[in-house]
């Protein structure tokens, strides 16, 4: 399923998930644009590919830094057909604790900045008559996660995700999310310190909770999207495709 010519822009794009996606879009031979708020240049040098990777650095929270980032995108590529919108903040918040400020921040990057960067490469997408769009969505949404700000800008996520799909299917465009539960990345474990938690233990219990009893690692959310961005899922759109060996087998 080569992406030879297709250029591909990813967010979050320094680590974890997020790198994991630019490998595979790399290796099938996609141009790999990846925008990360700390600069992506040295995860950028291990990928393998033919087409170009190019890094910049990019806060989602600024809308100024967005339109910068897309435009530097358009001149050097002339569009962006594969947007992968997974870059994502999680600040532990609760209704009695959770600021106003916190909240419009998450927000921002976890839902605005896909709007904006929609808004700035669907034209493109539209006038080559192809495009995909793939959004990281979260299994906690089908859980019961306690985390007010987070869960409810991943909930905005997958109905954006529908919304865009019902909006632009008629111009060869697929949008669809992939929704993961808890990966084995250095985010997490970084996470798991910081709120006195074993990150080991974590991946345990929710693994004895799937139906494939083993940690989710960054690489099976990269396969799910190889196969969404190809030609192969040209006929999906609109789903929110839940990569998380099981658990969430009874959600609606």
């Amino acid at each position: 399923m080569s992406l030879s010519g297709k250029t591909a822009v990813v967010t979050g794009a320094g680590r974890g998930i997020g790198l994991a996606y630019c490998r595979r879009l790399a290796a099938d031979g996609a141009n790999v644009v990846a925008l990360d708020v700390n600069d992506p240049a040295e995860a950028l040098a291990a990928l393998t590919g033919p087409g170009e990777k190019v890094g910049q650095v990019c806060d989602l929270a600024r809308p100024e830094q967005i339109e910068a980032a897309a435009a530097a995108v358009l001149e050097r590529f002339g569009r962006c057909d594969i947007l992968v919108n997974n870059a994502a903040i999680f600040p532990t918040t609760d209704l009695e604790t959770v600021t106003l400020q916190v909240w419009r921040r998450v927000q921002a990057v976890n839902v605005e900045a896909m709007l904006l960067l929609a808004q700035a490469f669907v034209p493109g997408m539209k006038a080559a008559g192809w495009g995909r769009i793939v959004n990281t969505g979260s299994a906690n949404t089908l859980l019961q996660t306690r985390d007010l700000a987070y869960v409810t800008s991943k909930g905005t996520v997958h109905a954006l995700t529908r919304a865009l799909a019902n909006e632009l299917g008629e111009s060869g465009i697929t949008v669809n999310a992939i929704a993961p539960s808890v990966v084995a990345t250095e985010g997490f474990a970084g996470r798991s310190r910081a709120a006195g938690s074993s990150a080991q233990d974590v991946l345990a219990r929710v693994s004895s909770m799937q139906t494939i009893k083993r940690a989710s690692v960054p690489d099976d959310l990269g396969d799910a999207l190889g196969f969404l961005v190809s030609d192969a899922a040209g006929f999906i759109t609109g789903q929110v495709l839940h990569v998380d060996g099981g658990l969430t087998r009874t959600g609606a």
